[in-house]
């Protein structure tokens, strides 16, 4: 049996390396040029994530195996420096909550895919809302939500929603009555710009946002949600 490279330890010197890897999202990208491809974010026993992808001409049968949730051994692929890159989540279910102290202060890389949870509270946190498109259906990255989320620290944080994870959002938002919403962000990506931290967002297709999810943290979170001022 080929004995496995940690994620960690890839380097563009080691000749045929052999990964173990979970599979824990994949997503399709359509480029300009019309070129379908596959991306997969994969996570190995030591909780470290990488990036990889899927192109076109590689066999369909590939492709279908690669569920979410199962491991695969992988071998006889190409390792590439990319200047985007993930975060390296904890040994348990895949989690890695930021705070948002330190994302705003810069400790966290500019590129990479992380997960927050947090609170979407009282009446005007959606800030903005454009929907393009009159159908249910309807996933385009025209569509924006402008929200803000509140941690257990009580640091307020800005967040950009495009594409269908902001009709998602929004649609929540309004079919409930509720004051306080707590929800988790998996796999969003922070922008920097002049200045420093601007805002957290999403990749369409890869990032996920979920609602009251029954997580350790968040049940801590939850008492702690009567000392929030309205």
């Amino acid at each position: 049996m080929s004995q496995f490279t940690l994620l960690a330890n890839l380097d563009l010197s080691i000749k045929n390396p052999t990964v173990r890897v979970k599979v824990i999202s994949k997503w399709r990208v359509n480029s300009p040029s019309r070129i379908h491809k596959k991306q997969v974010l994969f996570c190995d026993e030591k909780g470290v994530t990488i990036e990889g992808t899927i192109h076109e001409a590689f066999p369909k049968s590939f492709e279908t195996i690669m569920n979410e949730g199962e491991w695969f051994g992988i071998t006889n692929f190409k390792l590439e420096h990319s200047f985007g890159r993930s975060e390296p989540t904890t040994h348990c279910n895949y989690y890695a909550f930021k705070p948002f102290g330190s994302i705003i202060r810069g400790l966290a890389h500019p590129m990479y895919c992380i997960d927050l949870y947090g609170a979407l509270v009282g009446v005007g946190s959606l800030e903005t809302y454009v929907l393009q498109g009159d159908g249910v259906g309807d996933n385009s990255l025209d569509n924006k939500l402008v929200f803000s989320l509140i941690n257990p620290e009580f640091i307020q944080i800005k967040c950009i929603a495009y594409g269908s994870t902001a009709r998602e959002l929004y649609a929540y938002w309004s079919s409930i009555r509720a004051n306080v919403v707590l929800c988790v962000l998996t796999f969003w990506q922070i922008e920097w710009g002049e200045g420093g931290f601007r805002f957290m967002t999403n990749l369409e297709g890869c990032s996920k946002i979920m609602f009251n999810p029954s997580i350790p943290e968040i049940e801590a979170f939850k008492k702690k949600i009567p000392a929030i001022a309205f």
